[in-house]
């Protein structure tokens, strides 16, 4: 098992994902106790050892930042230890809508999970916000934020003022290509547009490397929001007919033939096709 834990400031980390996998946030109060952002039950192994690491006496928040199943999924394996879990209000409502049966689908997936965790299943935030919601630790205070839907239905982000610490969620990814199968990347791009206008020391996207500066994250959400133009302008090609999807795949392949899970393109692509 590798883990990958950054230090972010004096009480914040990150665990970053290899290869572009899920990044997920730790805060630390003063008192041991901490606030995780993201977890992903197939990785529950790795992120105990970082709280560990980041000499966390327990999770006392869970925030999960949308609804996906590498973000949400290990709501119940906290809940039993008592951690509250928040959401926003769109990403609630996504869960009540279709978690289940995403839950079943991706659990599926890896059939082990369930010999460790008999009647594993999905679980819902025990608070939810509308639009904007603060939670304290001794010490620490983080400010979550609603987004209208971008990547998905509940985009949210979290914000530690005392450290200045950005954790966007997957609103951002760097050096990967997206998921952009569930969100509206019209107002993604709106979205990313207002996140260009914060302040902060460190932003961690929800894959991909941490922008180590407010220059570098700034120039990251340039970059990114380029991407999801560019990708937008492809995708409409194909609805008027003036290209294919393996066309479209094949050039965005080679347009941005550094960045990491190419394999995504032609799942957005594909999707595209099928939904319009």
């Amino acid at each position: 098992m590798k883990i990958d834990l950054q230090p972010l400031g004096k009480c914040a980390y990150a665990v970053i994902g290899d290869e572009g996998a899920t990044n997920f946030g730790i805060v630390r109060g003063a008192d041991g106790s901490a606030l995780l952002i993201d977890a992903d039950i197939r990785r529950i192994d790795e992120i105990e050892a970082a709280l560990k690491q980041a000499d966390c006496r327990g999770v006392k928040y869970l925030f999960i930042t949308h609804e996906n199943f590498d973000h949400s999924s290990a709501n119940e394996y906290f809940e039993k230890d008592s951690t509250v879990v928040i959401a926003s209000k769109g990403c609630l409502e996504a869960l009540q809508d279709d978690g289940d049966a995403k839950f079943a689908e991706m659990s599926g997936r890896s059939p082990e999970l369930f010999n460790r965790f008999p009647g594993l299943k999905m679980r819902l935030p025990h608070i939810v916000f509308d639009d904007k919601l603060t939670v304290r630790l001794p010490g620490a205070t983080v400010h979550l934020r609603h987004y209208e839907q971008s990547h998905s239905r509940g985009d949210a982000i979290a914000y530690f003022a005392e450290e200045e610490i950005f954790f966007a969620g997957d609103l951002l990814y760097t050096d990967v290509h997206p998921v952009t199968i569930y969100g509206r990347i019209d107002s993604w791009i709106r979205s990313l547009s207002a996140l260009r206008e914060l302040s902060y020391r460190k932003i961690v996207p929800g894959h991909g490397p941490v922008g180590n500066s407010q220059e570098e994250g700034r120039l990251q959400l340039e970059k990114f929001q380029i991407y999801l133009r560019d990708f937008a302008k492809r995708l409409s090609e194909i609805k008027a007919g003036q290209k294919t999807g393996g066309q479209v795949v094949a050039e965005v392949y080679e347009r941005y033939p550094a960045l990491g899970k190419r394999w995504m393109v032609k799942r957005n692509v594909e999707y595209f096709l099928k939904n319009g």
